[in-house]
């Protein structure tokens, strides 16, 4: 009677993980049960012996399966084994702003938008941003900000990907807001009343 293998612990799907450790149990289906062995494959690479907790050796960006059999104590072996198919991608996301305030601009609460590219990565799940010197939070295209005083100001935004990859150099625009209106005065004017 061959023994039955689990795979207990795996990375999540996708994952930016390049050397994933998985954790794995077998059942040996016999009373008293034996010792049992593993044996691992990751992709077509070949089954070889294993112990869990298992790290696999460095892997490129793409889907991967890693599969893994137990071997009982009369060599009888899963022919089932366990696996599990999953998307590596280790590549962050590019940031671009798509539309923003003129420079200068009058508008003291400007619109943006903006979008990700995660090229043939896991695909973009959400982006932050932040005004000038704030703190990031979450945020959504397109993104209205709270109101803002004269001066000079900086918009930052940036992607994260499925695999919680994050885009290192967020996308940024500097303008200068001038929402205050100019004052008029006549400096000169004839006579009141007047020939001319």
């Amino acid at each position: 009677i061959p023994p039955t293998t689990t795979i207990d612990a795996s990375p999540p799907n996708p994952s930016n993980d390049s050397t994933p450790t998985f954790q794995f149990s077998g059942t040996d289906n016999v009373t008293p049960p034996g010792s049992l062995t593993f044996e691992c494959q990751v992709d077509s690479g070949g089954f070889s012996a294993c112990t869990s907790p298992h790290t696999t050796a460095a892997l490129g960006d793409g889907s991967h399966t890693f599969q893994l059999r137990a071997r009982d104590a009369a060599l009888n072996v899963d022919a089932s084994p366990a696996s599990y198919t999953w998307t590596v991608d280790t590549t962050a996301p590019n940031t671009t702003i798509d539309s923003n305030p003129t420079n200068p601009d009058s508008d003291s609460t400007p619109n943006f938008t903006f979008s990700g590219n995660d090229s043939s990565g896991s695909g973009v799940a959400s982006f932050q941003c932040k005004m000038d010197g704030g703190v990031y939070s979450a945020c959504t295209s397109p993104f209205t900000s709270s109101a803002l005083t004269d001066g000079s100001h900086t918009f930052y935004v940036y992607a994260i990907d499925n695999a919680a990859n994050q885009d290192a150099s967020p996308a940024s625009y500097t303008w200068t807001l001038d929402a205050t209106a100019p004052d008029t005065t006549i400096t000169s004017n004839p006579s009141n009343p007047t020939s001319s």
